[in-house]
């Protein structure tokens, strides 16, 4: 198929694309070029963090490319729910308001619980309006294609067993086939005990048979997909629950039949055609979780300043918020900022609180976090890991020193940093974190004194800390901590002069 390209539009849009902020060279121009001679699967769930890879760009500019193309209407971006145990993208959502993090798969029906750090990944495709690519319409793409890069997320890195996820496509499929409306196959399958499946992800329906001893008879089972589900003639299909070592499975389960050579026969009772898959799981085949490529996750795009400026409204809306399992929140404030507002008035005071706001905010991206909030003068941000944050601290205090040597009245800052779990949640219409890493990194800072940065043992273990720390001086410390029924192991860390 030719290659459809809107030109003008695309023209347009790069030209916006590059005129949002300073890229570094060739960016664009190695962008147009993926736009222009990619093929469909390379344009179809684009991963910024391969991207970076592939065109030699650094990944935070590839993560910036990709957000602001978004903003110009030259990519789509999707949040997508993975399930942990088969790699099907369970649900796809334009918007982080519909993400929610427990789900049962509708391909393996593994329940999940899911956090912002591993199984919700963020990814870009071309609109149709800029390049029509076979990926936005489904149902023109080859049943392979179809249920093998449709269906589930790319990256997928080897099975404990070692074998690759396309190995395992073809081991476990016995037939792959659409059905037209109002049509039947038959076919025969000779099956090691285990467990067989029938599946129609259109519908998301599945039917499974468990397989036991094979017998002196051939056995033969019938199927049919009628009102968007399965039927098995003369059995009765019963919902299970199965709770295995990983996690729990929810199954549509039509009682067992004998391995060996099975007869089936398929009829499809439907007005539209059926993507019929049939599997076979050997009864060895242990289901396990799954690791990926880097990819750009849901936390790492809440930790992206420029995601937080562009898309402003943004907001988490399940009622129990997102897990994160691991993040690294950062708490300023000015000390003795009340008195400065006495001493010099609210106008000068007001000038000299802004500028040090700029300063946390350049400082702040620039090492890979987000502002989450300013609180008064206090701000609190977050990073991936506690290494950016630390950088980021004693940065803080370098700049803010450099300030102060071109105005009369100082800005003390202090700083506390903690890692930890955490919920993502909306608060005050704002993107937010929620929990007791939130309440101990607030409470750490308020131990720090002028110049100082306090860091808990969580924060200082971490690797690589202790070589940014070569030019400070470290006291180790127990202090008590409201909220907090135990003594904190903390750190003063001062930044030598």
């Amino acid at each position: 198929m030719s290659i459809q390209i809107n030109e003008r539009l695309l023209d347009e849009k790069l030209t916006d694309l590059e005129k949002a902020r300073n890229w570094s060279p060739r960016v664009i121009s190695r962008l147009e070029t993926a736009i222009s001679t990619g093929d469909d699967y390379d344009l179809f769930r684009i991963n910024p963090i391969q991207f970076a890879t592939d065109k030699n760009i650094a990944e935070n500019e590839a993560i910036d490319l990709f957000l602001y193309g978004t903003k110009y209407g030259l990519f789509e971006m999707e949040w997508h729910l993975v399930c942990a145990f088969c790699a099907h993208v369970v649900k796809s959502f334009r918007e982080l308001n519909n993400l929610h993090s427990h789900f049962i798969c509708s391909f393996c029906g593994a329940e999940n619980d899911v956090s912002l750090d591993d199984y919700i990944h963020v990814s870009f495709t071309i609109p149709p309006q800029i390049r029509e690519i076979s990926f936005h319409h489904p149902e023109s793409l080859s049943i392979e294609d179809y249920y093998k890069k449709y269906h589930f997320s790319k990256g997928v890195l080897p099975h404990p067993s070692g074998a690759t996820f396309e190995e395992i496509f073809y081991m476990l499929t016995k037939v792959i086939d659409y059905v037209p409306p109002q049509e039947s196959r038959r076919f025969e399958i000779d099956l090691a005990p285990g467990m067989l499946q029938t599946k129609d992800l259109s519908k998301g329906t599945s039917l499974t048979f468990f397989l036991g001893e094979p017998t002196d008879t051939a056995p033969s089972v019938s199927i049919a997909l009628e009102e968007g589900d399965f039927r098995a003639e003369g059995r009765t299909v019963v919902s299970q629950k199965f709770d295995f070592p990983v996690a729990p499975f929810h199954l549509d389960v039509a009682g067992e039949v004998a391995s060996g050579k099975l007869m089936v026969e398929f009829t499809n009772l439907m007005e539209t055609r059926c993507p019929l898959w049939v599997l076979h799981y050997p009864a060895e085949f242990q289901a396990s979780f799954l690791q990926f490529e880097p990819f750009l996750s849901g936390k790492r795009l809440l930790t992206c300043q420029t995601f937080r400026d562009l898309f402003r409204t943004e907001t988490i809306q399940a009622d129990e918020g997102i897990a994160v399992q691991d993040i690294t929140l950062l708490f300023t404030d000015l000390k003795g900022s009340t008195a400065m507002y006495d001493r010099i008035g609210d106008l000068k005071a007001y000038y000299l609180v802004r500028q040090h706001f700029d300063t946390l905010s350049r400082v702040v991206a620039q090492n890979s976090g987000a502002i989450v909030k300013t609180i008064g003068d206090a701000v609190m941000a977050s990073f991936m890991n506690p290494l950016d944050a630390v950088k980021a601290a004693i940065e803080i205090l370098q700049d803010i020193e450099a300030f102060n040597r071109t105005i009369s009245d100082d800005i003390i800052l202090k700083i506390g940093i903690h890692r930890g779990p955490s919920i993502a949640v909306t608060l005050n219409d704002r993107l937010d974190y929620f929990g007791q890493t939130v309440n101990i990194a607030a409470r750490v800072q308020g131990l720090a004194g002028a110049g100082e940065i306090y860091v808990t043992a969580e924060t200082h273990q971490y690797s690589g800390v202790d070589d940014l720390l070569t030019n400070c001086e470290v006291v180790s410390e127990q202090a008590n901590v409201k909220g907090v029924s135990d003594k904190l192991d903390v750190y003063k860390i001062t930044v030598r002069k």
